[in-house]
């Protein structure tokens, strides 16, 4: 098991190098057009335009056709029992007038609604943009610490040689060789958890990209897209954002969905035209027909209070919508804020872990200087590659850090996609009109 999946491994690092490169924007690109969840988004959004057009359709005019043929016993209070084959068919032409608005308002409710369901598929490609931006990353990210864990191993195993002959001639002692030793054990593992890392990174990539990491490049961001401010930022996110321009598309259908329920306590007009033919029909033998063209109402005078109570529940859902829009007003002013300290804090923790690599690096130069001369042994050199390793460690983590802390800032401003230019079918640009 173990052979598999470090060879395996040996596989996913070898396609980093050789196989075409991949931006991070390609990557992007890719999963929103082979995403299932983006696909079942849209789906869902489809779905939300058919239902407005059922609601159209409710205001287009209807006609029906009914026709029958079956025996027919007619006995009447004065003449002969007859008995005919009675056949008989009505072509039946209706068309709805006014209801109340009820109609109407259904229309614009169905259209706010698959509005909606636009700009929720707009919000979540921004958010599987953030996604496949966090595994991009996190696949760099593992390449390299596995190149350092590599390097830092051959760093043990070289000083550790050295300590060995040294300990087996009776030069060094066997208590620096012992120290060797669990060092060169703690490098190994810190190798194979590198290497777990990296196949895990690779799975995770895989599984939301639909595609393997190939070629990775470390990405970088137009800082000109990053606002200067948490108050510009704030302003950006207002005027951008899809989940906003969700909440408000809710609250509108609400509205509409309240209006219509108004809509019952007015009388309905339809216009109905019909014409029936008759043949060996109501007892009489014979063709003969009927022609009718009428305006009708329809009118509930008393439904047992059923029309208020929906009323007074469709009030309580427009509640309920503006109350969403506030959370999610919250939610986002929440998430920019955590993203822009990310960043600010990122920023400074760079600053000083590159110190501390320059630091480690010049104390690794200098031991190496001072050993040769004989004022360190070879435990100090080992001492202090280490400490150059787990620096280069951190600043490496916060480096990718920084990164994702930017995208996170224009992931939650609104205008992720717009600023990687990662474009998006132009039928989700298309404004659902109510």
């Amino acid at each position: 098991m173990k052979r598999t999946r470090l060879g395996t491994l040996a596989c996913l690092v070898a396609l980093s190098f050789t196989a075409q490169s991949q931006t991070l924007e390609q990557a992007i690109a890719s999963t929103i057009s082979s995403n299932p969840e983006i696909k079942s988004a849209y789906n869902e959004y489809m779905s939300f335009i058919e239902l407005n057009n059922v609601a159209f359709g409710n205001y287009m005019p209807s006609l029906d056709l009914d026709a029958g043929v079956g025996y027919e016993k007619t006995n009447p209070a004065t003449g002969a029992t007859s008995e005919h084959t009675r056949k008989d068919a009505t072509l039946k032409l209706t068309q709805l007038l006014w209801d109340g608005s009820s109609t109407l308002n259904d229309i614009d409710r169905t259209a706010a609604e698959a509005e909606s369901m636009r700009l929720q598929l707009i919000s979540d490609a921004q958010n599987k943009a953030l996604n496949v931006s966090r595994v991009y990353l996190d696949a760099l990210k593992a390449t390299e610490t596995l190149r350092l864990s590599e390097s830092n191993l051959a760093t043990h195993k070289r000083i550790y040689r050295d300590i060995k002959r040294r300990a087996e001639s009776g030069i060094g002692s066997t208590a620096d060789l012992s120290q060797v030793e669990t060092r060169l054990a703690n490098a190994q593992s810190n190798l194979l958890a590198a290497q777990n890392n990296l196949f895990d990174t690779h799975t995770q990539f895989t599984k939301i990209v639909g595609q393997a990491p190939q070629g990775l490049i470390f990405p970088k961001v137009d800082q000109n897209t990053i606002p200067l401010s948490l108050e510009e930022a704030t302003a950006t996110a207002e005027e951008n954002h899809p989940v906003l321009k969700v909440a408000a598309a809710d609250i509108d259908a609400a509205n509409y969905q309240y209006k219509q329920s108004k809509g019952t306590n007015l009388p309905t007009f339809t216009i109905e035209a019909a014409q029936t033919w008759y043949d060996d029909a109501a007892g009489i033998a014979g063709e003969r027909d009927e022609m009718s063209a009428m305006l009708r109402m329809r009118y509930n005078l008393f439904n047992g209070g059923s029309d208020a109570a929906t009323q007074d529940r469709m009030a309580y859902q427009l509640n309920k919508a503006k109350d969403l829009r506030d959370n999610s007003y919250r939610a986002l002013t929440e998430s920019l804020r955590l993203a822009w300290s990310a960043l600010d804090l990122t920023l400074q923790q760079k600053e000083f872990l590159a110190d501390q690599v320059d630091s480690a690096s010049e104390t690794v130069n200098a031991y190496e200087k001072q050993y040769r001369i004989g004022k360190r042994t070879l435990l100090d050199l080992l001492n202090s590659e280490n400490e150059l390793f787990e620096a280069r460690k951190s600043y490496l983590t916060v480096s990718y850090e920084e990164q994702y802390a930017k995208y996170r800032v224009l992931n939650s401003c609104g205008i992720m996609l717009d600023s990687l230019l990662v474009d998006v079918p132009s039928e989700w640009k298309q404004a659902v009109d109510y």
